[in-house]
Parts: structure tokens; C-alpha cells; sequence
């Protein structure tokens, strides 16, 4: 991997003067004629040739001429005038053009004179993006987005080059986004993506432990005084014990070997394991600050950083020409204070840099990066794009320039960002991957240009006005949002807070900008990619509308029957967008690889929005039980057969006079403030106190109290047979908490061993207030596979609340909903 010039003195996309060039371009196609035949080294690489034929491909698109390629020969056996040479052959060689002194990716074209011109580059993929930059160049191709449409292709029947030097190597050596897959992949290596150093999570590879625990249990971290073992080879949440005593060498040795078996390969990661985890021995913890660091974690730097660097001077005595990524995250994330960091180690600085909009985040990351290459002369950062776990566009254009260019003048040479994207966000990714190239280049244009030829001229300033509204909102307004936080290494991606604070003007003039564009677009082409950019919004539009009945159904007063029956009306179209958005995701996304959502929704419940909209409807259950106005209300929504239907139905059922719970004791009565035997508190890792108490009942003489639990709650198991089944619960909070809390209830079957099976759930962000009423519905099958369901588990879950933070609970049933 030949990067020195880049790792060391930091030297900038080159832009070479071309002055004294004759201003006579050379003309590879003339009024749809060939006037070229392109040249590839004779016997080349696979890669090369494939540049090569993407060479031809966009010129025939463009001009309708297939230029022929030829393999280089002594003689000039081409009876047409011009040779484009792609690679180093003979003729190349002869120019002595200096491409070795190019960084890997690097490329030169040149226009020689009116017969030849040459795309070379010192590796392959310096060869495959000179010819991408020929063709964005001389043919005016974009790769604006992934898909059948996302090529735009201008017609040309006359094709001229320059006769110029342009001499290009990207500021950021390493280019890489995770979560792109198929036609994603291949439009960011159109727009010059290409990985170079590997640096992920490692350590639990590098000493397997279904292995080493075995061989090398000294190896393995002490917690409490006792060595901790992990049980498979994919166990998170542990480090190795940096000072064992033969460590070292064992990482030497199997790092060595990697490299025997693998001569192509040119870097290794020694990045940490997953989830924290570190040794507590003596021997590590004296070498430890004994701080925090910046984000507030133990700061465990010197003993890793240290251990780092003895294996890396063992690994080159062997190995002399690698390099070696690592993670600067959690424990390990701030620079080391007692050591200065091997230069062939790349710590990928992790964090979320659209924080930075905060200017006290900025100004502390900026100086802790200073601090990073001090003692660090290449750094990486290891950046949070996230695209499809967001529900509406989230975009940065400006505010990502400006830290890529501070990343380019303090020692940042390789970046990486986990994207999994969808491009609803439009240009997001191309400017991304555009000022990872050359951080120097104009952002206005940029976007300029890619508005113009995604949608056409009239519709551009249209598609411009829309993805300001959504820069405006991540850039500034979002400051104000409960849902951004200071802490932490990420923004939450994982809750949709942020939805709380859209307003339906967004919504609507984002709607209006997109139907402009829709309209205005003119092309076939520009015509799908405006469908496409629509049919993205709707599922953000649904989004955005469907949230809030959710969120604020604690914030909804109910004081009268015309009070409820709004809020019904209101929840009625909230449930109907909420089923928008997730038809969308299941049937409609699949069809448009650009759409696709790779973020797994069952792993973050938050994201899936199952009940977004039915809020509302829950905190109308009181009113139900009263008034014969609601209660009709409910059943004309039950009679409708829409995505309220359901809900309505459960409330009816729950609500009626001779309802009866196949649950028990649901005010948690028992006498002495005693725990009932109904009921059983959970509290997972010891973490807070859950008891039972006056203070929490909203029915009855006392209610649950939970106090400080990082994740738990009160169950009981009922049993059930096959049907469909509805839980209620009444919540507290009593004051603001600090944390992404949640609160979820759920119905969860078992099997015959009391395990848990896919369960009926409905999760709550926490929001301090009054007592507000959750509540769940769905079917409980005879079955889940081959797994009978005799028994359900009903719970109140909370999770993530900290130290002193409390949650009451009372009132709560399941029911069978016949």
C-alpha cells in the first residue's frame, strides 16, 4: 500500500498548470464517427481492461460509436488516428510521466498530442478512476445515484480531450462507506470509493477464544477477581488482558502468519472487541490515567496504545511494508498520554461529526483531534451518516465540508462512515464522496451540479429549496430538539425522537417542492429519478405524520366527549400513515434498490412505528368507558376495515363493562406493601430497586415504583390459547429523565420450556407527565413453527433509565379480544 506521500506530508488533490499547451483538442469521436481505438497493455490485468470497456461503454452511450479496443502491439495495425492508452504499456512508458510518485489511487490523463492520449495510474484503481474522471470530464458523465436511472449521460456527437496534463491523488487516501450492497457498491467505486485499511473490531479474532481460552486463559480479561472466559468466538464485550505475559508475542506470531497466507493483504486491525469490556488486573489498571476521558468512559488508552505498538515493531521486523488500523472508540478514544503511537498505526478517531453543529462538541472534537496527531502523524475517523434509519432526509452538506476540510489540515488521511443509505437524501453521498477526493472543492456547485442534471434546469431550483428545508433542520433547528444529545459517540439513530419536533409546514411545503419537480422534470431519465425522490418522501411524509399522535398522546388533554372524538379523528389518519410507512418498507422499498432500507427494523423496535398513531387512541380509553358518543365513534372506526379498524376493536373489548381480564390482580394490591404473588419484578444486572407503593397506584391503595433500573420491570405468565389478545397499562414518569429511555409493554409467548417467541409489544419513548396509558394488540398463534404457545408473559419493560430516574406503573391486563 504506497501512500507514504499522503500519510506523511499530507499533499492535497494535485491541479496541474497547463500553460504552453496547444489549444487544438484531440478528437476521439466526429459527428458520430470514430476517430480512436483504445489500448490496453498487452496480457493486463483484469481490472484494467474492465476500466477499459467502461471507457467504451459511456462513450457509446453518449455519442452512439463503439470505439474498439485493442491490446498494445509494436505497429499500428488501428486505421483509426487517435490511440487512448489505458495502463502502463510501452508507449506510456515511454513518456516517463512519473506515475510511481502517484498514491495508489492516483491517476494521470494527458492529452500527448493530436493522436494519442493516456489514462494511467500506478495500480489498477488508479487506472479504473482516471477513466472515470475522463468520463465525468470529456463526456460529461454523472453517477448521481445507484439504479438503471442513476447514470446521466449527456449526447454528443463530437467528442474532443484537451490536449493537457491532469494529475489527480485524493486527500484521503482510505474512502469507505459501510451498508452499501449490489448497485450501491458499484456506483460509489464510479465516484472513486475504494477502502484501504483494515481496522474494525479484531481482537476476538486475533485470540479466537473457543481457542485460547483453552490455551492462553492468562489472555483473558479479571472482572470481580475472577478471570472472564467468553463462551464463543462472537461473544462481545470483553479485551484481551494487555499485560499477560507472552501476549505480545502470540499477536506477532498470528499476525505474521495472516500475512504469509495473505501477501496481497497490506494492512492488519488490531481494533478492540465490541461493547467495552476491559481487564481490571493490577498490572493493567497501573498503567491507566485513572481519568475519564472526553466521553466520559474510563480512559484505558496508554495500556492499549502501548501494547499496540510493541506488536507492530515485532510485525515489521518480519513484515516491514505494512500498516495497521485500530478504533479510537469508547475506553480507547482519547489519545494516550504516556505514549507516542507507532507510525504504521491509523486510529480511526470514532464519532458522529454532525454534532459538531454544536459549537461547544466542535470545538472540543477539533482539539481532541489536535491532540490525536501530536502523538498520532496519520489519523482516520470513523464517522455516523446514517441515512435509512432516519425518517426523513438528513443531510449536512456544508457543515461535512467544513470538517472534512479541517480533517485535511490535521492529519486525517483515511475516512470511514457508516452509512447504510437511501437516496431519498439525494446527493448526500455523491458531495460526500466527492470532498473525500478534494475537501477543496465549491459545495454549491457541487449540488448545483447535481440537481441540474438529476432533475433538469427547470426543476432544479425546485429540488433545492426541498433539501434545504431538511439542511436547515439537521443544521440548526435540531439544536433545540430533545432528541440531541452532548453524550456519546453517536447521535441516536435508533430513536426517532427528532420526528417530535417536524412540523406539518415542513411536511407540506416539502410535498409542494417535489410535485414542482415531478412537473417540471423534463427527460425520461430526470422524469423517474423526480418518481423516485417522491416516492421516498412519502414514506417520510408518512413518517413525519404518523410520529406525533404517538409521541405526544401523553400531551393530549381530554376534557370532554368533543376533545376525545378529535383526538380520534386525528389518530385515525395518524394509523393510516403509520401503515403507509410500513407497507412502503415491506412492498414497495424491495422493488427500488436505491430505497431499500438495510437497517433491521426488528432490531430496533423503535424505528418500526407498529403503533404509531394508536397513542391517541389509548389515551381516549377512560372516555370510552362513559361516553356512548366515543364508544360509537369506536365502533364506526372498528367497522371500517382501515389500519384503526383493529385498535378500535381491542378498545371496545377492553373498555366494556363485562370485560375481564385473563390477567390478575392488576393494581398490584397486596397488603403490608408487600409484592402480590401475582407478580414477579425483574431487574437485569442488579441495576436500581423495583418496589410496590403508594405512591406509584393510580387504582387501589399502591402500584409499582421503579427507581434507577437500567433495564427490568413486573410480569406475570398467563395462560392463553389461540387468539387475539390486547394489554393496557397505565405509566408514569414523573420528571424529565436524561437518557434515550423507553417503556414498552408487551405480551410475549412462551413455549413448552419458557422460552420467549416473537411477542405482541408496544414501545414508548419516556416522556415525563401525567399518567398515561399504553397498550398492545395482536394474535397469538397456536404455534410459532414447530414451537406450541400454552403460556404468555405479560410485562411492562423499561430500559435505559439512570441513577434516581423513576417510572410508576399500575393498571395493567392482558385481555382476549374475541
Amino acid at each position: 500500500m504506497k501512500v507514504c506521500n499522503l500519510l506523511f506530508s499530507g499533499i492535497a488533490t494535485l491541479a496541474m498548470g497547463n500553460a504552453g499547451w496547444p489549444d487544438e483538442p484531440v478528437r476521439i469521436v466526429e459527428q458520430g464517427q470514430p476517430r480512436a481505438v483504445v489500448v490496453i497493455p498487452s496480457g493486463c490485468d483484469g481490472q484494467t481492461k474492465a476500466a477499459a470497456e467502461l471507457l467504451v461503454r459511456y462513450v457509446e452511450e453518449s455519442s452512439r460509436v463503439a470505439l474498439p479496443i485493442e491490446e498494445e502491439t509494436p505497429g499500428d495495425g488501428s486505421p483509426l488516428p487517435v490511440k487512448i492508452h489505458v495502463g502502463v504499456g510501452s508507449y506510456v512508458k515511454g513518456l516517463q510521466l512519473d506515475v510511481a510518485g502517484l498514491d495508489d489511487d492516483g491517476f494521470i490523463i494527458r492529452g500527448v498530442d493530436p493522436n494519442h492520449v493516456v489514462i494511467v495510474g500506478p495500480t489498477p484503481y488508479g487506472i479504473e478512476f482516471g477513466v472515470c474522471e475522463f468520463l465525468e470530464r470529456y463526456v460529461g458523465v454523472r453517477w448521481l445515484m445507484p439504479g438503471p436511472d442513476g447514470d446521466d449521460v449527456p449526447r454528443h456527437a463530437t467528442i474532443d480531450v484537451e490536449q493537457k496534463e491532469v494529475r489527480q491523488e485524493p486527500v484521503f487516501f482510505s474512502r469507505l462507506f459501510s451498508g452499501l450492497s449490489g448497485a450501491q457498491s458499484t456506483w460509489a467505486r464510479r465516484n472513486r470509493m475504494h477502502g484501504r485499511v483494515e481496522f474494525h473490531h479484531n481482537l476476538h479474532r486475533l485470540f479466537p477464544p473457543e481457542t485460547y481460552t483453552k490455551t492462553h486463559p492468562e489472555f483473558f480479561p479479571m472482572r470481580d477477581g475472577k478471570r472472564y472466559f467468553p463462551p464463543t468466538n462472537q461473544t462481545h464485550g470483553w479485551q484481551p488482558c494487555f499485560s499477560a505475559e507472552g501476549i505480545v508475542d502470540e499477536a506477532i506470531e498470528n499476525i505474521c502468519r495472516y500475512f504469509d497466507e495473505h501477501p496481497g493483504a497490506t494492512s492488519y486491525s488490531l481494533g478492540v472487541v465490541d461493547s467495552s469490556g476491559h481487564c481490571e488486573c493490577a498490572e493493567c489498571r497501573a498503567k491507566d490515567t485513572g481519568e475519564e476521558n472526553f466521553l466520559g468512559r474510563r480512559d484505558v488508552s496508554d495500556r492499549y496504545y502501548g501494547w499496540c505498538n510493541r506488536v507492530v515493531e515485532g510485525v515489521l521486523k518480519k513484515q516491514p511494508d505494512k500498516y495497521f488500523g485500530c478504533l479510537a472508540y469508547s475506553e480507547v478514544a482519547q489519545a494516550p498520554s504516556r505514549v507516542k503511537v507507532h507510525p504504521r498505526i491509523i486510529p480511526y478517531m470514532t464519532y458522529d461529526r454532525m454534532k459538531w453543529i454544536h459549537p461547544e462538541l466542535k470545538a472540543l472534537g477539533e482539539q481532541v483531534t489536535r491532540q490525536w496527531h501530536g502523538i498520532s502523524p496519520t489519523l482516520g475517523w470513523y464517522d455516523y451518516i446514517y441515512g435509512s434509519a432516519y425518517c426523513v432526509p438528513r443531510v449536512w452538506f456544508h457543515h461535512m465540508a467544513d470538517y472534512y476540510r479541517f480533517a485535511r489540515a490535521n492529519g486525517v488521511r483515511a475516512i470511514y462512515a457508516e452509512a447504510y443509505p437511501n437516496w431519498g437524501e439525494g446527493p448526500k453521498l455523491y458531495v460526500s464522496l466527492k470532498l473525500q477526493w478534494d475537501p477543496g472543492q465549491d459545495v454549491d456547485a457541487l449540488l448545483r451540479d447535481w440537481y441540474v442534471r438529476a432533475v433538469g434546469p427547470k426543476a432544479a431550483d425546485d429540488l433545492a429549496a426541498y433539501y434545504a428545508i431538511w439542511e436547515d433542520f439537521w443544521t440548526g433547528r435540531i439544536l433545540d430538539s430533545d432528541w440531541f444529545t452532548e453524550r456519546g459517540q453517536y447521535l441516536r439513530f435508533n430513536h426517532p425522537g427528532y420526528l417530535a419536533d417536524v412540523t406539518r409546514d415542513d411536511v407540506a411545503k416539502s410535498r409542494k417542492l417535489l410535485e414542482a419537480v415531478v412537473d417540471k422534470a423534463e427527460t425520461d431519465k430526470q422524469k423517474a429519478r423526480a418518481r423516485l425522490l417522491m416516492l421516498a418522501f412519502e414514506y417520510y411524509e408518512a413518517s413525519a405524520l404518523a410520529y406525533p399522535g404517538g409521541h405526544q398522546a401523553a400531551l393530549v388533554p381530554i376534557s370532554s366527549d368533543a376533545d376525545a372524538l378529535a383526538v380520534l379523528d386525528d389518530a385515525r389518519r395518524c394509523l393510516e400513515m403509520a401503515a403507509k410507512r410500513r407497507r412502503m418498507v415491506a412492498e414497495v422499498f424491495p422493488e427500488h434498490p436505491e430505497l431499500m432500507h438495510p437497517i433491521d427494523f426488528d432490531r430496533y423496535p423503535l424505528l418500526r412505528g407498529d403503533d404509531w398513531g394508536a397513542g391517541p387512541i389509548w389515551s381516549v380509553f377512560d372516555r370510552a368507558t362513559c361516553s356512548p358518543a366515543v364508544r360509537e365513534r369506536l365502533k364506526r372506526m372498528a367497522e371500517s376495515g382501515g389500519a384503526a379498524a383493529f385498535p378500535a376493536k381491542a378498545m371496545l373489548a377492553m373498555a366494556a363493562e363485562d370485560s375481564t381480564p385473563v390477567s390478575r390482580n392488576a393494581s398490584f394490591e397486596e397488603a403490608d406493601g408487600k409484592w402480590p404473588a401475582e407478580w414477579s419484578p425483574w431487574v437485569k444486572w442488579g441495576t436500581g430497586t423495583m418496589t410496590v407503593g403508594p405512591e406509584a397506584a393510580h387504582t387501589g391503595k399502591q402500584g409499582v415504583v421503579c427507581k434507577g433500573v437500567k433495564r427490568g420491570g413486573p410480569h406475570q405468565t398467563v395462560e392463553v390459547t389461540p387468539g387475539r389478545y390486547g394489554a393496557a397499562a397505565l405509566v408514569r414518569v414523573p420528571e424529565e429523565v436524561k437518557a434515550a429511555s423507553t417503556i414498552t409493554l408487551s405480551i410475549t409467548p412462551l413455549d413448552d420450556e419458557g422460552n420467549n417467541l416473537p411477542s405482541l409489544s408496544t414501545t414508548r419513548p419516556a416522556t415525563a407527565g401525567a399518567w398515561t396509558r399504553i397498550a398492545t394488540a395482536g394474535e397469538i398463534p397456536a404455534a410459532v413453527g414447530a414451537k406450541p404457545v400454552k403460556r404468555a408473559r405479560l410485562i411492562v419493560i423499561i430500559d435505559s433509565f439512570g441513577p434516581d430516574e423513576e417510572v410508576h406503573i399500575d393498571d395493567v391486563a392482558v385481555f382476549r379480544i374475541e
